[in-house]
């Protein structure tokens, strides 16, 4: 198989040897090609979008074009989306359409029962084991069937309807033709890909006693995460999953990441940019008749999916290519509007400039082009992927503030950073708030003793405030970013000496926690010495004080 495939059009200049250049397509599947007409694993539109507006030097063209098929193979190499197929086979249900759709589907070899929009209760599943309730002469009744085509207008559409895999709007084709090809690319195989993977270690819904978190499932359009309340476990249906990547920009943990570019494959794809002007397009945004003055440097950042984009990568890019970043795309999700908020407010404060330029047509996409500059002191080699996605972040943050102050960012509905207070006094160093944290924002410091808190790796879920076991003594405050030195520092909440054991020596534990039990039990033990002794020793001697007083009794 060919891995670098460019079939020649009106723009041609001299590549790299590793580019196979042909006159017109071949039946051969190739790894990546610029043409769409070429059976090839990979499309890639940018490089003929990059080839015909560039203002680059030919030599340096030949160079980047070679730079956009590696950096295309790399994430096909690295990327974790597998691909997969379930059976589907042709039992059809029609919702408030005519007679003649229905006939038409029939003579295809489809199955087809007609339904009217009020007479189904609910649909659940996904497509190829789909179930609707419907209502039939007053009786609740279960149908199992593979597809769902609804005729409704959008102001309409059940949500139902939209949320599982298998159900189609037939206002989306134009004739009946149409229906049908679509019809038969779903059957009897229907492919799909792995969009996600997920960590339950970090995941800060996963087996808590309370519910602190789920975004996700929140904000999913579809069934393809949903939460198990009793078990508090999250339940992934990747035949579902659309690939839009709005949960892992949402995650506050890192726990999702994006399977068709992972974590290791983004560090590995940003390398190929180091000082080169960023310009991020999402795969759905149309390339091939987009006439613009691409300026010297400027390379275009093809990703799947739009919404994954979170905090952290956002700022990875920046730091890479040592300029403001180009995002071109119709629409920004949640999570990834309030990182550009977070990044475009510190860089404006800190460099006078934007972070990042949202273009959302060609005349946006101009005018940012125009603006978009290296910045100095910007760039920053940092790639690290057994750390988390705030410590990351928390990294990449310290590098450009230093030590000086840039203020306050509040925390967003989606984005969340804070501080928690520690009452000194009544804490006791149990580390019930260590347990609960499994971010590492709360850790436990053996050498001093003491109770330590990175305010910049805490993502204000709450667990620790309930799982303090003092009353009053640990609050959480959801007070946003601040971009100071401190913020990203471990900082000292509480520290207490070591108690010895009356006994042996042996230090086991805080003082604080040695007088609060002794505190609490001395009433019941008041009338036996032996006890009240124990209440100062170690395991291990508590078991031998208790045993000489049975001895002696």
């Amino acid at each position: 198989m060919q891995d670098f495939i460019y079939i020649k059009n009106e723009v041609l200049i001299p590549l790299s040897d590793e580019i196979k250049i042909l006159e017109k397509s071949i039946d051969d599947e190739v790894l990546i090609s610029n043409d769409k007409s070429q059976k090839a694993i990979i499309y890639a539109p940018e490089i003929n979008f990059y080839l015909k507006n560039s203002q680059d030097e030919i030599l340096e063209k030949s160079k980047n074009v070679l730079k956009l098929y590696e950096a295309r193979a790399s994430v096909y190499d690295l990327g974790l989306d597998l691909e997969q197929d379930k059976e589907v086979k042709n039992r059809i249900i029609l919702v408030d359409s005519s007679k003649d759709k229905a006939d038409f589907l029939k003579k295809q070899g489809f199955k087809v029962i007609s339904l009217k929009n009020e007479e189904i209760l609910a649909v659940f599943g996904s497509i190829g084991e789909l179930c609707a309730v419907i209502l039939n002469e007053n009786e609740e009744v279960e149908i199992d069937f593979d597809i769902l085509l609804f005729n409704t207008d959008l102001n309409a559409i059940r949500k139902d309807f939209t949320r599982q895999s298998g159900c189609y709007n037939i206002k989306n084709f134009k004739d009946n033709e149409a229906l049908l090809e679509f019809l038969q690319s779903k059957s009897p195989k229907y492919k799909f890909k792995t969009y996600i993977t997920y960590d339950s270690s970090v995941c800060q819904y996963h087996e808590r006693r309370s519910e602190h978190c789920a975004k996700c499932a929140e904000i999913c359009p579809t069934t393809a995460i949903l939460k198990d309340d009793e078990n508090k476990h999250l339940e992934f249906s990747q035949v579902d999953c659309l690939g839009c990547g709005g949960c892992i920009s949402v995650c506050p943990s890192g726990s999702l990441d994006y399977a068709p570019m992972p974590r290791q494959s983004f560090f590995e794809l940003c390398k190929f940019y180091k000082e080169g002007k960023i310009l991020i397009i999402p795969k759905k945004m149309p390339l091939e008749n987009l006439n613009i003055n691409l300026p010297k440097s400027v390379l275009p950042f093809m990703i799947e999916g739009e919404k994954w984009l979170s905090h952290m990568h956002f700022l990875t890019l920046l730091q890479s290519s040592g300029a403001n970043l180009i995002f071109y795309t119709d629409f920004i999700s949640r999570g990834s509007s309030e990182a550009i908020e977070l990044l475009n407010t510190f860089f404006e404060r800190k460099f006078n400039k934007k972070a990042i330029f949202v273009a959302k047509d060609e005349k946006e996409l101009q005018e940012a082009l125009e603006k978009q500059e290296f910045i100095g002191s910007l760039s920053f080699e940092f790639h690290n992927n057994t750390l988390s996605t705030r410590e990351n972040f928390a990294k990449r943050m310290q590098n450009l503030i230093k030590n000086d102050d840039f203020g306050t960012k509040e925390s967003g509905e989606w984005l969340r950073y804070g501080q928690i207070q520690i009452n000194a006094n009544t804490c006791t160093l149990c580390l019930s708030c260590v347990g609960a944290c499994n971010v590492g924002a709360l850790i436990a410091d053996a050498k001093e003793n003491a109770l330590k808190f990175n305010a910049s790796l805490c993502t204000t879920c709450g667990y620790c405030e309930v799982s303090c076991a003092e009353k009053d003594t640990l609050k959480l405050t959801r007070s946003g970013m601040e971009f100071n030195p401190n913020y990203f520092e471990y900082k000292t909440m509480a520290k207490d000496d070591l108690f010895a054991c009356i006994e042996c020596g042996k230090e086991f534990a805080t003082k604080k926690a040695v007088e609060k039990i002794a505190n609490l039990m001395k009433a019941k033990f008041a009338n036996d010495e032996s006890k009240l002794k124990t209440l100062y020793c170690c395991a291990d001697c508590k078991a031998k004080v208790m045993i000489e007083a049975m001895k002696n009794r």
